[in-house]
């Protein structure tokens, strides 16, 4: 018996029902292979007929949306699923049943139990469920608790606020002072060389990165500030859709989240979908802002599933970060239907930073200038980063001076658990934990106001271990 290894061919991804023997042996000749013979004497074109089962798996995610490229792994060799999600599997005997394994890249691993009928191709739906992790993020402490400076510019005490969820989304409650580690910062030359900074940037120059670690890792103090009553609320959702996203996010794992976070929308709730991209390579509808319409409710997002869906294909271009967020965040403000003094936010999904600034003034530029407009429109802005490509000062920055949250996701698995989240921040039922610490820099003069200083906490929770950056804003 050979064992194989196929993607499904075109020509059957939609096979009759009927017909199986056919089928199978269409499927064995294109890929040169022989089926078992059937035993016994005489030899002929009954002996050489494939003595096999064959079932036709449709693999989609719990949003009924079609996985490609999972691999099924049976006795008698697998098979990966093509761009509509099915795979052909090849069975022990025409009437058999048998044990297939399931599996892909940031799902989690699954097994079918599958039945072949003789003279049938049997047809089954197949769930595979998206790895999900403990993840976290960072917001402004709103206790009123200044940063403050020692008399030699070499000693900073802040407090911040994090929130940590599970796998699930739910937030994480039980964490003490040992849970939480801020980690000694050290630049490195490569990111220098980007014109970033790792530790500490500067209000006008990037070149006063300098290396810090904290007096006692743990914090000095911790406090679980619970949530607050929840309101309604009116989200923008902005999904970075550039060339990179290839790379960062080969299975949707964005729009799948994007999901989840609509899926989760109050009755009250408001959203307006759009997506970014610039560029000659770009794909999008209408570059470099594609907008989707507005809609309220659960019910009203899930007509935006589809758009979502027809996403996957349109990646490609540069990242105009901070003018398609201008582009959003007018769009919101001129939305004369939404209810006087509605919550307004928006969340910016991106891998990396804006590539379309000239040099890193002229992105300090744009930068101040989209903080100011979503400062004047008192929209929040909820900044997602994947992956390690992000610029962790900017998505820091356009969350904390907006009253937003910057959430980070080193992982697919932690972008699900944190877009499950987000609608809680929003709505400001999500409890955080504050914190305080104080770092110590190798020199005086080394912190000084109008810096920002950029850190990282590991958080233990939920059975994993995980980063969380922020930043403070010296005042």
């Amino acid at each position: 018996m050979n064992h194989i290894t196929t993607r499904v061919p075109t020509h059957l991804s939609s096979a009759p029902v009927r017909g199986w023997p056919v089928i199978a042996a269409a499927l064995l000749a294109g890929l040169g292979l022989t089926a078992c013979g059937g035993g016994g004497g005489g030899g002929g074109a009954a002996s050489n007929a494939p003595q096999l089962g064959l079932v036709r798996v449709t693999v989609q995610d719990a949003y009924g949306t079609a996985v490609r490229d999972a691999t099924l792994q049976g006795a008698n060799g697998s098979s990966v699923s093509d761009a509509q999600g099915v795979a052909l599997m090849l069975m022990p005997a025409p009437d058999s049943t048998a044990d297939v394994s399931m599996s892909r890249a940031t799902f989690v691993d699954s097994t079918l139990k599958l039945t072949s009928t003789t003279g049938g191709l049997n047809q089954v739906t197949a769930t595979l469920v998206r790895a999900t992790a403990p993840a976290g993020g960072s917001l402004r402490s709103r206790s009123g608790y200044a940063p403050t400076l020692d008399a030699t510019g070499r000693q900073l005490s802040f407090e911040i606020e994090l929130v940590v969820v599970q796998g699930n989304s739910q937030p994480v409650e039980t964490l003490s002072m040992a849970d939480f580690v801020l980690l000694a910062c050290t630049p490195a030359a490569a990111t220098v060389r980007k014109g970033r900074a790792d530790c500490l940037r500067g209000a006008g120059s990037a070149d006063v990165d300098t290396a810090y670690s904290a007096d006692t890792p743990a914090p000095a103090s911790l406090l679980l500030v619970p949530g607050l009553t929840a309101r309604p609320y009116a989200a923008a959702l902005l999904l970075d859709q550039s060339g990179s996203i290839a790379a960062t996010d080969p299975t949707g794992a964005r729009l799948y989240s994007s999901k989840a976070f609509l899926d989760g929308l109050g009755v009250d709730d408001r959203a307006l979908l759009a997506a970014f991209a610039g560029g000659p390579a770009a794909t999008l509808p209408t570059n470099p802002l594609t907008l989707y319409g507005g809609f309220q409710g659960k019910d009203g997002a899930r007509t935006r599933f589809a758009t979502l869906d027809a996403l996957a294909s349109m990646v490609g271009g540069n990242t105009p970060l901070y003018n398609s967020i201008d582009g959003l965040r007018q769009q919101v403000a001129d939305d004369t239907t939404l209810p006087a003094g509605m919550a307004r936010a928006m969340l910016v999904f991106t891998d990396g930073a804006d590539t379309t600034c000239s040099d890193v003034d002229a992105c300090r530029s744009l930068r101040e200038r989209t903080i100011l407009g979503a400062q004047q429109a008192q929209m929040r802005l909820f900044t997602i980063g994947l992956a390690q490509g992000i610029d962790v000062a900017t998505l820091g920055e356009l969350a904390d001076r907006t009253g937003g949250a910057f959430l980070y996701a080193d992982t697919a698995a932690q972008f699900l658990a944190l877009y499950g989240s987000v609608g809680k921040l929003m709505s400001l039922t999500l409890p955080t934990y504050r914190l305080r610490w104080t770092v110590q820099a190798a020199a005086g003069a080394s912190f000084r106001p109008g810096d920002t200083l950029l850190g990282k906490v590991q958080v233990s929770a939920a059975g994993s271990r995980f980063d969380v950056p922020f930043i403070v804003a010296i005042p």
